[in-house]
């Protein structure tokens, strides 16, 4: 059997369309969850839900394509947020 480890950092992922859901940020993929890494992972997020992305397949569904507007990366043993991306009010993806 595996063994369960709870991660250091979670991202909690918002957007218009419909709501997203939080995920076990990866500091070996993702980088350290500063302002700037965070920023180019709600990029590419965005552009994965694009026509030819890996997460089309969502919006072809949905019939909408959604757009991840704020992205909260969170010390899972404290609460605090430790960095945190908005999209401005008006963004070309």
């Amino acid at each position: 059997m595996g063994r369960s480890v709870t991660p250091t950092f979670r991202a909690e992922v918002l957007g218009s369309g419909w709501n997203f859901d939080m995920f076990g940020w990866d500091c070996r993929t993702n980088g350290r969850p500063t302002p700037a890494n965070v920023e180019q992972y709600r990029w590419s997020l965005n552009k994965s839900f694009q026509p030819g992305g890996v997460n089309f397949h969502v919006s072809d569904s949905r019939g909408v394509i959604p757009h991840v507007s704020t992205v909260r990366v969170i010390r899972q043993s404290t609460g605090e947020v430790v960095a945190e991306s908005k999209a401005a009010m008006f963004e070309v993806v």
